[in-house]
């Protein structure tokens, strides 16, 4: 059986065509011979995600983005939803996310399968938590930026304060700031002068400063002897017979101190004595008594004593 040169030329351009599209799915990453499951995840801002960017699971590579599909919302914002493919031979739980991240400083964004163990299986259709991280350009530029902003706040107080130290410092101020430092550069000159004289005075030895210094190392010797009398003085002393005393002087207080509230309760004679009024009145009586007596008794001895050479008793 011959075929026509056309037929030939036909199925020559036919196999061509198969050839490219087999040959530009390949160079995409897509599997030719294998059925892929289809995921898909809605994110805010892709960061420069692009087409066939690869899709690991723990650092191997198990599929590819497929699409990147814009959305508008009602309220005019973009979001955009991520479709990928993963070989489905790998399994794992609906709980996973799909994160964008950076796996080099210069390399292309990259997506990821942060596996979450636990709950359903995904399948194929589903729709996973998109998740997102920073690069380190990025991480450095969101560190940097509060920080410049900071700093930008610092400089424009420096610069209020500076021109507010302007103003403070006017011509006046500036002239009393140099009387000042002339008047200290006056002070420290006469230290100097001063400092000059105290060298001079002790390099030549002056008498007068030589007696001083003489009078002092006296008073100092006096001073050491007295502190020694003192404290040989202080080693003499018995602390425990001077111990002893001041307990028995305590003992003694107490006592004393016993006695003169048994007086002031009205208790023994001199108590009863302080307290008892009738006994105080009759005393403060015969008292009286035997004074008038004594006195009865000056003005006539004969009344109270008879005396007689001879034995004989004097009525009178």
């Amino acid at each position: 059986m011959k075929f026509s040169k056309e037929l030939k030329a036909g199925a020559i351009a036919l196999l061509a065509i198969v050839g490219f599209v087999l040959l530009f799915q390949f160079m995409k990453g897509r599997s030719l011979f294998t059925t892929d499951n289809i995921f898909f995840a809605k994110y805010d801002n892709v960061e420069g995600l692009a087409q066939s960017a690869p899709v690991s699971i723990n650092g191997l590579k198990v599929g590819q983005v497929d699409k990147i599909i814009p959305k508008n919302l009602n309220n005019g914002r973009i979001n955009f939803i991520v479709k990928i493919t993963v070989d489905n031979n790998f399994q794992f739980s609906k709980n996973s996310t799909l994160e964008i991240f950076e796996p080099g400083l210069m390399s292309g964004k990259e997506m990821r399968i942060n596996l979450e163990y636990g709950g359903i299986t995904a399948k194929d259709g589903d729709t996973l938590k998109g998740a997102f991280k920073l690069g380190t350009l990025g991480s450095l530029s969101s560190q940097v930026g509060p920080v410049k902003d900071q700093l930008q706040t610092v400089l424009h107080r420096v610069d209020s304060l500076m021109a507010n130290a302007n103003l403070l410092v006017d011509n006046q101020n500036r002239a009393e700031i140099k009387a000042l430092l002339s008047n200290l550069n006056k002070t420290v000159a006469a230290l100097q002068t001063t400092a000059g004289n105290v060298n001079n005075l002790v390099g030549h030895n002056d008498p007068k400063l030589q007696k001083v210094l003489d009078d002092a190392s006296l008073t100092m010797q006096s001073g050491k002897v007295t502190l020694d009398k003192y404290g040989n003085l202080a080693e003499s002393i018995d602390t425990k017979k001077l111990n002893s005393t001041i307990a028995n002087l305590d003992i003694t207080v107490g006592k004393l101190n016993q006695v003169i509230g048994g007086i002031d309760n009205g208790q023994g004679s001199l108590g009863k004595l302080m307290k008892d009024e009738q006994l105080y009145n009759n005393l403060n009586a015969a008292s009286t008594n035997l004074n008038s007596l004594i006195e009865d008794m000056k003005a006539n001895p004969k009344r109270y004593i008879n005396f007689s050479v001879f034995g004989k008793n004097n009525k009178d």
